[in-house]
């Protein structure tokens, strides 16, 4: 998580002096950096959702507070699920385009 919002904050401040030119536009689905980190920040929401989830499962459902969690943890999933939909087709285009699939 913190190399994303590094990558984001440098990114952006170094496109902006100039010091770093890429050849892909920064922070698009051409750019592997991003792609990458964007992959791996919606496997790391879906992994402590889904925990999160199971253990609150395990615990008790009985009342509102487990209540509440079940739905915002469930809903949380679904963002790190969709965030992995959309960068999984660009992220296996770039790596078979690298010669790796």
């Amino acid at each position: 998580m913190v190399g994303f919002v590094g990558y984001l904050c440098l990114g952006i401040a170094f496109h902006v002096t100039g010091i770093y030119t890429p050849p892909f536009s920064q922070l698009s689905f051409s750019d592997p950096v991003f792609m990458i980190l964007s992959f791996l920040i919606g496997a790391l929401i879906c992994l402590l959702s889904g925990s999160l989830t199971l253990l609150t499962l395990l615990a008790s459902v009985k009342d509102a507070n487990a209540e509440f969690v079940l739905l915002m943890s469930l809903i949380a999933f679904g963002f790190g699920a969709a965030t992995i939909r959309v960068t999984a087709a660009p992220l296996l285009a770039w790596l078979a385009a690298l010669g790796w699939g």
